[in-house]
């Protein structure tokens, strides 16, 4: 018995048959998992052992394409391997534009109060950055939704302004917090249930440096 078969309301169907049937829902942007600046939508949907949100965020760039958070949680123990990028790829589908042909060695690998995250910037034109990001979050790093196991994220952001600026989204401050606790400024007010524990979160993770 596969998986997602134990789920009645998904019985015998593969993850892909059941990605294409299962439609999006809209939902507030204070149940958003996470707390990037300027969420414009969050749409949500549960895929038996897995759910997924996707954040639309705002793009004021001319870059063809939206910026986006997709996060994908899993059941089960958060010791569920390392990140591989061709498998959180294929998961959400493929990559988005500017990065459709961008290959796992492109990523550059580093750190914040959260673990490990990977990524890639683009520079068009004089004042637009794009970053491609992913990271994968744990139930030793924060509480997830549902007591899942992972979450990964990935993160297209064009922004008129520099690619830190840009990485904004996938940052610790992000991740760690949600979105209702934002003030009207953007800014974080506190910390919300799911949030890590204070201290040092890279000790929770240390495999978290592995490339995907």
């Amino acid at each position: 018995m596969t998986a997602c078969s134990a789920d009645p309301d998904h019985f015998g169907l593969t993850r892909g048959q059941i990605d294409e049937r299962t439609p999006f829902v809209a939902v507030p942007s204070s149940q958003a998992w996470v707390s990037p600046p300027h969420i414009r939508s969050v749409l949500q949907r549960d895929l038996g052992t897995e759910s997924e949100q996707q954040i639309g965020l705002e793009n004021r760039s001319t870059i063809a394409g939206d910026n986006l958070m997709l996060l994908r949680t899993r059941a089960g123990s958060s010791n569920l391997g390392r990140l591989r990028f061709e498998d959180v790829v294929a998961r959400f589908g493929g990559l988005p534009h500017p990065f459709t042909n961008l290959s796992s060695g492109d990523l550059l690998q580093e750190q914040d109060g959260l673990g490990t995250y990977f990524w890639v910037g683009q520079t068009i034109g004089e004042t637009t950055n794009c970053i491609l990001g992913l990271r994968r979050v744990d139930g030793g790093m924060r509480q997830l939704p549902g007591g899942t196991g992972i979450m990964d994220i990935i993160v297209r952001n064009c922004v008129i302004g520099s690619q830190q600026e840009a990485l904004t989204p996938l940052m610790a401050e992000s991740i760690s917090t949600v979105a209702a606790l934002r003030g009207a400024d953007g800014s974080s007010r506190m910390l919300s249930p799911l949030a890590a524990p204070t201290g040092n979160l890279q000790a929770a993770n240390p495999t978290s440096g592995a490339r995907p």
